[in-house]
């Protein structure tokens, strides 16, 4: 009887541990996990749908990665940056890397997606993309990517201006002191 119930609480233990979904990353997306194209980082976010529009196989979360800039890809943006799955390929193998017919390309489903860990290429490939903007009746197998604006052309100050500022001030400082 004993070991009848273990063997029962060892089932109910395998069985309730598949259906809860792993955890979302937290924390900002590791560089090797986007690239970076024409002033964009690009993340291959989810081998599913956004979810925005209905039912999918995985909807992504962006509860957390929104604070860090990233939004889902809007077709019209695609069409502008003018890129394909393509873009996604790197030199590298790492735990954020796919890899596909000898190539690798950069993941980022762990921070998007807390059923998958992995992107489908072959979607990309034949163009399958779920946007922001596009209702697709059949977002079930759709790939989605997100983007956020380079991080490199935000507002933090080069050396350089903060060098011209401090000899302007030092100028005004010693011009004073002439007087």
């Amino acid at each position: 009887m004993k070991n009848l119930l273990k063997l029962a609480m060892l089932a109910t233990s395998l069985f309730a541990g598949s259906a809860f979904a792993a955890p979302i990353a937290n924390g900002p997306v590791d560089a090797d996990a986007f690239v970076t194209f024409k002033g964009y980082d690009l993340a291959w976010a989810s081998p599913c749908g956004s979810g925005l529009f209905g039912s999918t196989c995985s909807a992504i979360d962006m509860s957390v990665q929104a604070a860090y800039g990233w939004k889902v890809m809007t077709f019209d943006l695609f069409q502008s940056l003018g890129f394909d799955y393509s873009v996604f390929e790197v030199n590298y193998s790492s735990g954020n890397t796919e890899s596909y017919n000898g190539k690798n390309y950069a993941k980022a489903s762990k921070w998007f997606n807390g059923t998958y860990s992995h992107i489908d290429v072959v979607n990309g490939e034949q163009g399958a993309w779920s946007f922001a903007d596009v209702n697709n009746s059949d977002d079930w197998y759709f790939e989605t990517m997100v983007y956020r604006t380079d991080a490199v052309t935000s507002s933090v100050p080069t050396p350089a201006p903060i060098a011209l500022l401090g000899l302007g001030l030092l100028g005004l400082v010693l011009r004073r002191k002439a007087k």
